[in-house]
């Protein structure tokens, strides 16, 4: 199953910035669901919230990070089966990069 992992320390941050966080974290949880679903694989999944921190206020960070998702699924529906064993999405806009397993995939507010 996916699992998240908070990397800003919760103390710093207010009742609706936690509250906002989890909600992102649950929609992109559902759509790495329907990932390892069509993909009959199973990774864990993470958001690097430090690297959101210049992202606008309010922009949509887990269908930003669902593009890297879609990317993992174009491959499935190729007949492909990706080595993937942990997807983190980050805000740095770098696009997606694999190593060992892994997926980092920089989102853009764009």
């Amino acid at each position: 199953m996916a699992m998240f992992c908070l990397v800003a320390p919760a103390a710093a941050q207010s009742l609706r910035e936690m509250r906002a966080q989890e909600a992102e974290e649950a929609t992109l949880r559902r759509e790495a669901a329907f990932t390892e679903q069509l993909c009959g694989i199973s990774f864990d999944v993470s958001i690097d919230w430090r690297s959101f921190a210049d992202w606008p206020e309010g922009a949509a960070i887990a269908r930003a990070c669902d593009r890297g998702l879609s990317e993992i699924e174009t491959s499935c529906r190729r007949g492909e089966t990706p080595r993937l064993s942990r997807f983190v999405c980050t805000g740095d806009g770098s696009g997606a990069g694999y190593s060992g397993g892994a997926m980092t995939y920089g989102a853009s507010p764009n």
